[in-house]
């Protein structure tokens, strides 16, 4: 939820002890905070490793950590793109697994799909395996690995809702097909391709689910909405502290978190 502040003041809770600082309003007058959250001078925030992590609008576009659209988790260290800063994280073009583990490959997470089962075009040309529309099915290993480490709005497979300007797409942010898709440049299908998210692993956003979309502020939800809500009944938040351990705040909702 962004409230329209002049100032939010956070207490940032470090090694060192407790120290209070000032983040003036980003480029749209308002700063990031979650549904329901407490009064901006009581939310704290713990800096962690990561650029998504550490309390800090690192790119300056006025929005921190996991209400920036371009961070993906606290492993996230790249604040500025939709590249996480991981060696060897989400690299391959052809075979997609899930976009929020921090490697690549489906050894792990048990996700394995050809990008074109969630592309709404397939790129001539692609390395690798042919595209079979048949073989486009989730396994339920993947859904009970992936989806609890899914943003709001966000499949398993980086096929995420991101509103801008009012105007709301269906992306595929991986950096691998996608390397010059950012926040600039989210208008262009060009630049950043268009896609169908796999409804049976991750969640929806917008409209009567009453779930903010990236980049949605709460006045953008129908008048129908009391308010924002979390997919599946989860928890509200302003910064991560105020997730449960293990968890992540991303969009104003607890996620799962890689480590």
């Amino acid at each position: 939820m962004r409230l329209a502040l002049a100032v939010l003041v956070i207490a940032l809770v470090g090694g060192c002890g407790e120290r209070v600082v000032e983040l003036d309003p980003g480029r749209d007058g308002v700063i990031d905070a979650a549904p329901d959250a407490v009064h901006a001078d009581a939310v704290t925030c713990t800096p962690g490793p990561t650029q998504c992590s550490n309390c800090i609008d690192d790119d300056g576009d006025g929005d921190i950590d996991g209400f920036d659209i371009e961070c993906t988790g606290s492993y996230d260290d790249d604040e500025g793109s939709f590249d996480t800063g991981v060696p060897g994280d989400n690299m391959d073009v052809t075979k997609v697994d899930c976009f929020f583990d921090g490697d690549s490959g489906s050894g792990q997470d048990g996700c394995d799909l050809h990008v074109c089962c969630i592309l709404d075009e397939c790129p001539a040309g692609l390395p690798g395996p042919m595209y079979d529309p048949t073989m486009c099915d989730v396994t339920q290993g993947c859904i009970d690995f992936c989806e609890p480490l899914a943003p709001p709005g966000c499949d398993c497979f980086g096929c995420c809702t991101i509103c801008q300007d009012g105007v709301c797409d269906d992306i595929y942010t991986s950096p691998a097909l996608a390397p010059d898709c950012d926040a600039d440049t989210l208008g262009d299908p060009a630049l950043c391709p268009r896609c169908h998210k796999v409804d049976t692993c991750g969640s929806p956003c917008g409209g009567d689910t009453c779930v903010l979309c990236p980049g949605q502020a709460p006045q953008d939800l129908p008048p129908t909405c009391s308010g924002a809500t979390c997919p599946d009944g989860g928890t509200p938040c302003a910064s991560t502290d105020q997730c449960a351990a293990g968890r992540f705040c991303a969009a104003g909702c607890c996620i799962d978190r890689i480590d």
